[in-house]
């Protein structure tokens, strides 16, 4: 065929009627051929559907298929009834007439059907996209009837198994570059000018204008309008029998920019088809300044004569870019990453062709695009079952796709950056992008990875071994084995290797290499058996049921944050392994298996901490101490710090162990559950310290600032004496609901909490006292939740109890009068009192007690110390005994004899009984009790047991002399 190419220097003298004549006849040639190709592949059902299309938008007849109303836009431009179309038409609706809806005025300009289809890469499950072009100047009201009727006919083409897409175009809105008629996929799937050039390189005219775009030379394009003008206003095409969408010249840089970061989107799931988008997107970046669209390219091969539809075909027109690109970069492993993909694209399977059919023209075209590669059978059958590929080749697979997207990625941030490209993707939707790319791809330590995109159906394997490492050291290594014919005859074949077991397993479950159906060969893991992983997998199918959703768009605008937790405990370890294996049971009634039986054990001997986040990022991480619960329990609050207004991640326990595992579970799943609730309840303020029993030890868990601090104690008068500790701010006490059942704390608890939960430990002092007949045990709680325990002897409970209240008086009074701040959060500041008794489970309950608050010294003798600091930084002490004052600096150490001396002499009689301070003065020497300077009443009581235990020890010397 004879080449036809205008001189592009002087438009006037390159016109011609007849090489126009021949251009039109050429392009319809070829679109000929194209429609016969997508016709052959259809059914005849959906023959019908594609056959009908113009038919159905030229008429408004009521009982064809998307009939909406008789204003609806109609009459296709130029399209006649024939009796073959009134012959269709009657076929679909026996009452169909051409008379009755003829239509003078056509309102739809023209119809194509662009994409892949009529290509080599058109296959059974193709949609067909209807570009549905209506004249400039539609009424809204008339767009939406039309667009109803576009909907009707969708639902009816479905009814024959055929998906197709209308997509309302205005040529003249979008030469102006509106593309407000395209749906939101479309739009985000290209930019107008490269949605133009896939349009014009793979359009298929089904009915009205032609593109008048196929009349304007190559050498032209650059004066595409110009040249438009001049072949209407000289009357070489008539302007009713072309349509205007625009030219092409080249293609701006913000627009294959936006386009590769849509692929790149898509290529994380779909991998295969972004590839080569992206390949051709990457390569158009590389001809910048001077990109020439492939759509100039099929215009030149027509043009130049080449009408051997093969070579003219859409697809293998951008495989032969891209390969061209890439052979000049000499990248031989991407190149041959295209070729798959493009081959998976037409997805034509080569080996399973009937030998006894004639060969399809696509299994010719791909024949030889394989020869031509040099692939061999061999090759071609591993492809051909890519439906089939296990692990490992679809690990070494994924691996590929991976490298050559985020290698996309980069080069468009380093094009971007070098040429200043001013383009509408704003940093935000780089960060949504990378954070894409990082969510599928960014492999870390514990991480589970997704292998699987798309690249094989069915992963699961009949028979896999699990190995733990032979040598006995801290993290062992998991490896998993797969038998590709499920025996253990031949050698097994390695898929990966974790550091933990449930990490190897659920990175099998996720990936779909296990199921229900799967066996297990176990080696070297005593404490694994085939049970416990059946288990295993139904707790994992529970809590994460595949597959997962596909996430919103606008999840990635914010950063990760957990949104599911599972803890496993006791995978691969054995509670109480060595009193089973010398066959001890449980030697008491005590079942809490964080104490469990008579030796007081924890029964939870390592966790693995399970963390699914709202990108979808699963991670694992284990832990194999006799602080893995503690420690699980750290990383676990970590993720979420109290105040912060969010909860910790959705809860779940589970315990696959054959021993104990629902005893475990189940105390573990309440013990994690209350610090939830003590920490993130919105009743308990993040500084309050949970108090539990573990393994014969006491903890405190309390909350500085961002860290959690664990703290241990041997015994219980340690963990008493700790929670006497000053507290900065208010800090409840919170008992798990194990621990100290039967001690006076519980009760306590129990009753300061009753009304306002954390709240009502603030501002208030509660004492609680337990009567016995030669002594009074007295518990102070102070305005910020410190305990001070005090034993008192030889003394009647209610005089205890006068005296402290006067002495919390005057300690208020003073304390109030240096920090108004007081009087504004306690107002008059009120001190509880309440018994304690215990009731018939021997367990404590309180009940509140009236004491009343004596206006003159409920003792013989008032006592008052004054603390100061002489400039050494040590402590000490005056006192007032009655109106006699006694002076450090002049008695020094002697001072306490004195004293004492001084209140034997004002009793009655020589007896040895218990003194007490009415009032004490810490406020010039507070840098030395309260490190902050900040008093609180619990400072108050210490120093006061300390003086009065001092000077009561001075008065039994003096007795005894």
């Amino acid at each position: 065929m004879k080449p036809i190419f205008p001189k592009p220097e002087s438009i006037h003298d390159g016109l011609d009627r007849q090489n126009l004549t021949k251009i039109r006849k050429r392009f319809l040639a070829i679109n000929q051929d194209r429609l016969t190709r997508m016709r052959d592949a259809l059914t005849v059902r959906q023959q019908l559907v594609l056959d009908a299309i113009p038919l159905l938008f030229h008429t408004n007849h009521p009982m064809m298929p998307g009939f909406e109303s008789r204003d609806t836009p109609a009459g296709v431009c130029h399209f006649k009834i024939t009796k073959g179309a009134v012959q269709l038409g009657r076929g679909i609706a026996r009452s169909f007439t051409a008379s009755q809806d003829a239509v003078h005025e056509p309102q739809i300009t023209a119809i194509f059907v662009m994409g892949s289809v009529g290509t080599i890469a058109q296959s059974e499950s193709s949609d067909l996209d209807f570009w549905l072009c209506f004249k400039p100047g539609l009424t809204r009201e008339q767009l939406e009837l039309l667009n109803r009727k576009c909907e009707k006919i969708t639902q009816w083409a479905l009814q024959c198994r055929l998906e197709v897409h209308f997509f309302l175009m205005d040529n003249a809105a979008f030469k102006r570059g509106q593309l407000s008629a395209l749906n939101e996929e479309s739009s985000g799937s290209a930019q107008r000018l490269l949605l133009l050039d896939e349009f014009y390189r793979t359009a298929i005219h089904l009915a009205g204008r032609t593109p008048i775009w196929w009349f304007v030379p190559p050498g032209n394009e650059h004066e595409y309008d110009e040249y438009t003008d001049i072949l209407q206003q000289r009357r070489f095409l008539n302007s009713e029998d072309v349509l205007d969408f625009g030219g092409i010249p080249t293609i701006p840089d913000s627009e294959f920019l936006g386009a590769s970061r849509w692929q790149l989107y898509k290529g994380i799931e779909s991998p295969y088809k972004s590839v080569l988008k992206l390949l051709l997107l990457e390569s158009y970046a590389d001809q910048y300044p001077n990109i020439q669209p492939l759509s100039l390219v099929f215009k030149e091969m027509v043009y130049a004569g080449e009408h051997d539809i093969d070579q003219l075909d859409s697809y293998v027109m951008i495989y032969r870019h891209i390969e061209r690109y890439l052979q000049v970069k000499n990248a031989v492993r991407r190149l041959e990453l295209a070729r798959r993909c493009f081959y998976f694209k037409v997805n034509y399977p080569l080996t399973r062709s009937n030998p006894n059919r004639d060969k399809t023209w696509q299994h010719r075209l791909l024949e030889s695009l394989t020869e031509e590669w040099g692939w061999q059978r061999k090759d071609l059958l591993k492809l051909d079952q890519r439906n089939q590929w296990k692990a490992p080749a679809v690990h070494e697979e994924r691996s590929l796709l991976k490298n050559e997207l985020s290698h996309g990625f980069q080069v468009l941030k380093l094009f971007a950056e070098r040429y200043s490209v001013e383009h509408d993707i704003s940093a935000e939707e780089w960060s949504i992008l990378g954070r894409k790319l990082q969510a599928a791809f960014e492999t870390r330590p514990g991480k589970i990875t997704w292998i699987n995109p798309g690249i094989s159906s069915d992963l699961t394997e009949q028979l896999v071994t699990f190995a733990q490492s032979a040598v006995e050291r801290p993290g062992n290594i998991w490896s998993a084995l797969i038998h590709p014919d499920g025996t253990l005859t031949q050698n097994p074949i390695h898929i990966k290797t974790s550091a933990s077991l449930v990490e190897l397993y659920l990175w099998c479950y996720c990936n779909q290499i296990v199921n229900l159906t799967t066996r297990y060969e176990l080696q070297q893991a005593p404490h694994i058996e085939e049970g416990t992983l059946h288990r295993l997998l139904k707790v994992f199918a529970n809590w994460l049921p595949l597959p997962l959703k596909s996430l919103d768009h606008n999840v990635f605008k914010r950063s990760a944050e957990p949104v599911d937790a599972l803890f496993l405990l006791n995978v691969g370890s054995v509670a109480q392994a060595g009193l089973e294996q010398r066959g001890i049971k449980r030697l008491s009634s005590q079942t809490d298996a964080l104490h469990y039986s008579g030796f007081g054990e924890n029964l939870i001997i390592s966790v693995d901490l399970v963390l699914r986040n709202s990108w979808n990022e699963l991670t694992t991480r284990r832990f194999d101490s006799s602080t893995a619960l503690l420690d699980s329990l750290q990383d676990y609050l970590k993720l979420s710090l109290p105040g912060s207004h969010h909860r910790p991640p959705k809860l779940q326990v589970e315990c696959v162990s054959p021993n104990h595992a629902n005893t475990i579970a189940t105390r573990t799943r309440d013990w994690l559950n209350e610090i939830i609730h003590c920490y993130y309840g919105g009743e308990y303020m993040s500084a309050t310290r949970y108090v539990f029993e573990m393994a014969g030890l006491f903890h405190i868990l309390q909350f500085k600032g961002p860290r959690l601090i664990t703290r241990q104690y041997p015994s219980l008068d340690a963990v008493i004496d700790a929670l006497g500790d000053a507290q900065p701010s208010i800090s409840p006490i919170y008992l798990d609901s194990h621990a100290l059942v039967r001690h006076p704390l519980k009760a306590m608890c129990r009753a300061i909490s009753s009304e306002g939960g954390g709240r009502s430990w603030a501002g208030a002092i509660h004492i609680f006292f337990q009567r016995a007949q030669d002594h009074t045990d007295v518990y102070v709680v102070d305005e910020h939740g410190s305990l001070v325990h005090r034993f008192y002897r030889n003394s009647q409970a209610v005089f205890v109890l006068k005296t402290l209240h006067y002495f919390f008086r005057s300690v208020i009074d003073r304390q109030t009068q240096l920090n108004q701040q007081l009087l504004h959060d306690f107002g008059i500041f009120p001190i509880h009192f309440y018994e304690l008794k215990r009731d018939s489970r021997q367990c404590y309950v309180s009940e509140p007690k009236r004491v009343a608050n004596e206006s003159v010294v409920p003792v013989e003798l008032e006592l008052r110390a004054i603390g100061y600091d002489r400039g050494d930084q040590k402590l000490r002490f005056n006192f007032y005994c009655g109106d006699q004052f006694f002076s450090c600096d002049e008695l020094e150490e002697q001072i306490y004899l004195v004293v004492a001396q001084q209140v034997l002499s004002r009793r009655k009689s020589r007896e040895d009984y218990p003194l007490y301070l009415t009032d004490l003065d810490l406020t010039k020497c507070a840098h030395l009790v309260a490190p902050d300077a900040r008093l609180t009443t619990s400072h108050y009581m210490k120093v006061k047991n300390r003086l009065e235990t001092t000077l009561n020890r001075a008065i039994g010397i003096l007795v005894k002399r």
